[in-house]
């Protein structure tokens, strides 16, 4: 029997919403070699400290780096070892290299401020929270109507141009995986979850479904196909592999459908 795939969100470790707990943040530099990562944990199990978070700092792997920098965020509320003397028996391991300590900058958050800007597969990259590209994309609509509609599909199509050029680089001449380029780079920018994608590039045709599409999601009850930005950059990716000069969202989860459908436009 196929294990169903459970779906979880997954935050960016740039900050830690950690209420009054503890918490401090252990940058760690390592010898790139097997085991180095165990031995640094081993000391915090031995003195019984739980782990909160723990992430790399780089998205792009090269098997002939000599080290490797890992943050372990841990919690020390209420332990009777102080990160100072954590930091101390880590640096004694003969894998480490160096080790930098960071605590709560206000009372119930720690923030990573030893790693900026942040990168996405070596692309520099900015995070705007839900509440705030809402904010922009329904003042647009509201202030400037169709124009203003108009003008986020063009900015949509715009990034999807830009998009392709990248695409393209790590694709290289394998054609015939667009498709699955194009889903999982929706993905890894949180964009959409694209459950279903055909491109028959004879017919110059496409089928797209997609999941939480992060636009339409922001326009949840509008009775209507709300992409405007995201359409606009399918359409900018597409445009410049097919040819395709419009894309239409044919079903909408703003307009109370399971999932968004986009399909090539009409030509004039």
């Amino acid at each position: 029997m196929t294990q169903a795939i459970v779906h979880s969100p997954i935050d960016s470790p740039r900050a830690i919403y950690c209420g009054d707990r503890e918490i401090y943040l252990f940058s760690v530099e390592l010898v790139d070699r097997p085991g180095s990562l165990a031995e640094v944990l081993e000391v915090f199990a031995t003195y019984g400290v739980k782990i909160a978070n723990i992430y790399t700092t780089h998205s792009i792997y090269s098997d002939n780096r000599s080290t490797v920098e890992v943050n372990v965020a841990v919690d020390l509320t209420g332990k009777n070892v102080s990160s100072e003397q954590l930091s101390k028996s880590i640096n004694l391991l003969n894998s480490v290299k160096r080790v930098t300590v960071v605590s709560k900058q206000l009372p119930n958050i720690l923030v990573d401020e030893l790693h900026f800007p942040l990168h996405l597969m070596g692309d520099r990259a900015v995070i705007y929270r839900e509440g705030a590209l809402g904010e922009m994309i329904h003042a647009i609509r509201r202030q400037l109507g169709t124009a203003g509609e108009a003008l986020l599909y063009h900015v949509g199509l715009n990034i999807g141009k830009g998009a392709w050029k990248k695409i393209k680089e790590v694709c290289g001449e394998k054609m015939h995986l667009l498709p699955r380029y194009i889903q999982y780079w929706m993905l890894v920018h949180s964009a959409a979850r694209i459950t279903h994608i055909e491109i028959d590039f004879e017919k110059k045709d496409f089928l797209i479904r997609a999941e939480s599409v992060y636009e339409c999601e922001i326009g949840r009850g509008h009775g209507k196909p709300f992409s405007n930005i995201f359409r606009g950059s399918l359409a900018g990716m597409l445009s410049e592999a097919l040819g395709v000069e419009t894309v239409v969202e044919t079903k909408c989860i703003a307009a109370g459908d399971p999932y968004c459908e986009f399909v090539p436009g009409k030509k004039p």
